[in-house]
């Protein structure tokens, strides 16, 4: 990749380079094309609002990612409030306001996801995030790494379960645990 030899990018090229990956991503999520293109938008604005600002050596690939993460959280979290919100308005129930606690339960979530994945053995973590935050595809981490696609598979599988498990074992069923399996 361009970006990960550190090679000085203008932004249409680095724009060029990751926006069907970036879209991809979002659109795995969502299933929807206009949801995906607007958060492909916003996440291109945010490192065009900071371009000139970043350092030539910075993980630009590595920060769209973050923000995608983070655009795709959010967007999730709203719609799991617009839907209490219809539904306890359909039962003709006012919705108290409770999106306070609904932050903090995410910031929880999110807490305990990072403890998860830290948690993992160092080479299923490598696989991991080479996976789900590098978005590389299983045959182009067994050739980085020099392991089989079967191999990358069962670590991805193992560090899935771990990281699910991890979250069920601390959190419990909760609406905040449903949003995480929809996001993994």
């Amino acid at each position: 990749m361009l970006v990960k030899k550190n090679i000085n990018l203008d932004f249409k090229t680095f724009f060029m380079s990751y926006k069907d990956k970036v879209y991809k991503y979002a659109y795995l999520h969502f299933r929807d094309e206009d949801t995906a293109s607007d958060i492909v938008q916003e996440a291109f604005s945010k490192i065009w609002m900071k371009w000139d600002q970043m350092d030539i050596n910075q993980n630009y690939t590595a920060y769209l990612y973050s923000i995608m993460r983070n655009l795709v959280f959010d967007e999730l979290r709203k719609r799991q409030v617009r839907h209490q919100y219809a539904t306890l308005k359909q039962l003709g129930v006012e919705p108290e306001d409770n999106s306070n606690e609904e932050q903090v339960a995410f910031k929880d979530l999110e807490k305990l996801y990072k403890e998860a994945i830290s948690k993992l053995p160092k080479s299923s973590l490598q696989v991991y995030r080479m996976s789900k935050e590098d978005f590389l595809k299983n045959k182009e981490i067994a050739d980085e790494l020099g392991i089989s696609v079967n191999t990358v598979r069962e670590h991805i599988v193992k560090a899935n379960k771990f990281v699910r498990s991890y979250i069920l074992e601390r959190m419990g069923m909760s609406l905040a645990v449903l949003i995480f399996f929809d996001l993994f």
